[in-house]
């Protein structure tokens, strides 16, 4: 509850001079091409940056360039220009020094950087920016060494919810995707992996302290979302998956994970057929380390994914079914932050028809209920009337089409959907538009108007809404309630074979107040720490901190400390300081783990264990 409310506010942008979520002045400036040279410091975890910014003029009257930034410090900012005053003659392009100023910080949306800038007639416009980062700022996050500082080091820079403003001063709006060249100076034999980016190679650099370092070139000629740009640097080994995958991992080995995901390249390519496209371009994936916020972070031609989806016995379904369409936000790109919950939608929703192609309609439909569930928790006690658009609402809405159309048609409509708009910026309007013309009116009455309206503009799921059909779960259901009725014991439940979502959906609908007595039967029945599944670790501690079970509070601070995924471990702080006898411990516990963990984390867990004054605990 407490982690819902948490994320949901930090999507919540303050007032800003040019909008909810971006300073730029686009009516003024347009930024269409970045060339960018950076330095990844792993001694003092700073990038430093030099910026070189195409800017298309659109006011000849305007004198102040509005970009966006967080946590940047800026050192110098110049232009590039032919012009001197009192100059008779044509000169070679020079680089001219702007007066700059950073406006008061907010603590969503950032700084505004503001660039005086002469008036001009001259169309188009370099500008060159010197910065560097902060060394906490959230989206960028270097890894602590361990084993008395031994180890990989990995530097990674993430540009979701405002990220990307936070390593690269740029416009930070979908109405500004740009192209990009960039050149990344890294330790000798480190990796340099840029989301949507083509590599162009990388040249070994001797350096006058007799080390060697490398420089790493890359391209990306499709304008993309700033949003969607992801920087991981590091020491990474890599592992083919065919002619089109490949897996980087630290340490010794990537052919581990290789194994793991051979199938997930197999599934993606899978929904292929489900667009009505060929061949999908090449995709890497990352396994990144313990500390990384996320199960995963799918960008242009690169998933990151945590290191917690590896390994987990007993799958019902493999990492691949885990996965969202990957290439579908891609595709389908927002002209706006509000129009983002349709490549949402449709990664989600064709997920769910790959899960049930690959792997069955039961599959399919216990990571549907899942879904749901984790729906109506993030919505707390606004229930499903407080939902929104998204992946989850925004997968029911495509859902409830394909029940009112039939899946041929709507099969149909999705191949032209995606023949139309693959690649280009599309508007809420436009798909109720292509909706209403090429689904709608093939079958009149099908659906009213209404019942469009309802799903798209209003809160909250419709009456209309087909819920996944939780058939599959009733077993589980009538062993839970066997249990507890005292009707069989913990081993009597026979859960040995259940597979990994199996027993987070037994786990989950448990009451929260057992006693210790009935946890202690499970435990000795199954171990649920050694289950291998972070999911499940995570809630068979919660139900330990919150039954006063010792034996599995005792293992809290191995957990904590494990891995840095907030949906895993921002529910047992919270648990943790819900009881008067541990919350000593999770002030404790974080104390040792906050260092390692991503800024996005501690700030989210800051809220939790150190809640700022008069906000009282939640």
């Amino acid at each position: 509850m407490l982690l819902a409310a948490l994320l949901a506010a930090a999507q919540v942008a303050l007032a800003a001079p040019r909008g909810p979520h971006s300073y730029a002045n686009l009516d003024a400036f347009r930024v269409t091409h970045v060339d960018l040279s950076l330095t990844a410091d792993f001694t003092w975890r700073q990038l430093r940056g030099v910026a070189i910014l195409s800017v298309h003029r659109l006011d000849p009257q305007a004198t102040h360039l509005v970009l966006d930034t967080r946590d940047l410090n800026i050192s110098a900012v110049a232009q590039l220009t032919r012009h001197v005053l009192g100059a008779t003659e044509k000169l070679a392009p020079f680089w001219v020094s702007r007066p700059f100023h950073l406006r008061l910080a907010d603590p969503v949306n950032g700084s505004a950087l503001v660039i005086d800038l002469p008036p001009s007639h001259v169309s188009t416009l370099s500008i060159r920016i010197e910065y560097a980062t902060a060394r906490r700022a959230a989206g960028v996050h270097w890894t602590t060494a361990r084993s008395g500082g031994r180890g990989p080091r990995i530097f990674y820079a993430l540009s979701g919810s405002r990220g990307v403003r936070g390593w690269i001063p740029l416009q930070d709006t979908p109405r500004a995707p740009i192209t990009l060249r960039v050149h990344v100076h890294t330790p000798a034999h480190m990796v340099a992996l840029l989301s949507g980016a083509r590599d162009l190679g990388v040249k070994s650099v001797a350096l006058p302290t007799a080390k060697r370092a490398a420089d790493h070139w890359l391209v990306i000629t499709r304008p993309i979302l700033p949003s969607r740009l992801d920087l991981v640097v590091g020491d990474l080994k890599f592992a083919a998956i065919g002619s089109t995958a490949g897996v980087y991992a630290a340490g010794w080995s990537a052919r581990g994970p290789a194994r793991d995901l051979r199938a997930a390249v197999a599934v993606q390519a899978a929904g292929d057929g489900l667009v009505g496209r060929s061949a999908a371009p090449r995709r890497d994936y990352v396994m990144m380390p313990a500390d990384f916020p996320f199960a995963f972070v799918c960008a242009p031609r690169l998933s990151l994914l945590s290191p917690t989806l590896f390994g987990v016995q007993r799958r019902l379904v493999p990492l691949a079914a885990r996965l969202p369409f990957a290439d579908a936000e891609d595709l389908l790109m927002p002209a706006r932050r509000s129009d983002r919950w349709i490549g949402q939608a449709f990664a989600a929703y064709l997920q769910s028809r790959i899960a049930e192609a690959q792997y069955g309609a039961r599959s399919a439909a216990v990571l549907d209920t899942l879904d749901l569930l984790s729906l109506r928790e993030a919505l707390g006690s606004h229930g499903l009337a407080g939902a929104s658009l998204g992946y989850d609402k925004g997968r029911l809405f495509l859902d409830f089409l394909a029940a009112s159309f039939g899946r041929k048609d709507f099969d149909a409509f999705i191949k032209k959907y995606y023949a139309r708009f693959s690649n280009h910026r599309v508007r809420s309007a436009q798909f109720e538009d292509f909706l209403t013309r090429h689904l709608l009116a093939h079958a009149p009455g099908a659906i009213r108007a209404s019942d469009l309206a309802a799903w798209i503009q209003d809160p909250g799921l419709p009456q209309q809404a087909v819920l996944p059909d939780a058939t599959a779960l009733r077993a589980i259901d009538a062993a839970r309630k066997d249990w507890l009725a005292g009707r069989t014991s913990a081993a009597g439940i026979h859960a040995g074979h259940w597979a990994a979502e199996d027993w987070i959906y037994f786990l989950r609908e448990l009451p929260p107040r057992l006693g210790a007595a009935p946890l202690a039967a499970l435990d000795a029945a199954y171990s649920p720490m050694r289950s291998g599944d972070a999911m499940r670790e995570s809630l068979w501690l919660r139900l330990a901190i919150d039954n006063d079970y010792r034996p599995g509070v005792e293992a809290v601070q191995a957990y904590l400390r494990s891995t840095g995924r907030i949906d895993l471990i921002a529910p047992v702080y919270a648990a943790l300081m819900r009881s008067k006898r541990d919350a000593r411990l999770a002030r404790h516990v974080y104390s040792l783990a906050r260092p390692g963990y991503d800024p996005l984390a501690a700030a989210l867990i800051d809220e939790i264990v150190n809640p700022r004054v008069g906000g009282g605990s939640k």
